[in-house]
């Protein structure tokens, strides 16, 4: 009887174990559609992607398991890094807050060797979390990094919050990192819910970056 249990109990190791590898450590929860898939707007997102210089990653592959919504979202996405008027760095800059406060690991860890590329330090990166007692950040960047953190408070965006940033941006530019913000926060909560990270991404390449 004790060697049926523990037999038992091995096999039933055996499968847990067989059912972890199959999902893998840092596997998302839904799957990774891949490059053979037939539906016309993975295969517009793909083709788009590569065009602009990368292969598909894994957040493109896990959006792609709603194809039309995922077609859409990359347009805005491209949107965002190409049709703004905001100084890049700044972008860059409230992405990196914006997606370090919603503890978006996946969108931090791509963002900032673009953040570095368009003139952001690594220093400035590092001292994100702890930005008000930084003497690494101008004016601006203060008020830009304190925009950031009103969006996400419990009280909201407050008029001198607001008023800094007039100060330094017109009111096109203060939409348009307000969007960025707002989409990468997202992007952050998509990735969290669904495990998505960067194990099997394509090394790293140029897209994307200043220069």
């Amino acid at each position: 009887m004790v060697r049926a249990l523990l037999l038992g109990l091995a096999a039933l190791a055996a499968a847990t174990a067989g059912a972890a590898a199959q999902h893998g450590a840092g596997a998302p929860r839904v799957p990774l559609v891949q490059d053979d898939s037939q539906d016309p707007d993975v295969q517009a997102i793909f083709k788009d992607l590569r065009a602009r210089g990368t292969a598909p990653l894994n957040l493109h592959r896990v959006y792609a398991n709603a194809p039309k919504i995922a077609r859409r979202m990359s347009a805005v996405a491209a949107a965002l890094r190409a049709d703004a008027v905001v100084p890049r760095s700044d972008r860059e800059l409230i992405i990196l807050r914006a997606t370090q406060l919603a503890h978006g690991d996946y969108q931090h860890e791509e963002h900032w060797p673009i953040a570095m590329s368009c003139g952001i330090s690594r220093a400035q990166i590092d001292a994100l979390a702890k930005w008000r007692e930084s003497k690494l950040f101008d004016d601006k960047q203060r008020a830009l990094l304190a925009y950031a953190d009103a969006m996400v408070s419990e009280k909201g965006m407050d008029d001198a919050t607001f008023a800094a940033m007039q100060r330094f941006y017109s009111t096109q530019e203060i939409v348009e990192l307000t969007m960025q913000a707002a989409y990468y926060s997202a992007s952050s909560q998509i990735s969290r819910t669904l495990n998505i990270t960067a194990a099997g991404n394509p090394e790293k390449s140029g897209y994307g970056t200043c220069r």
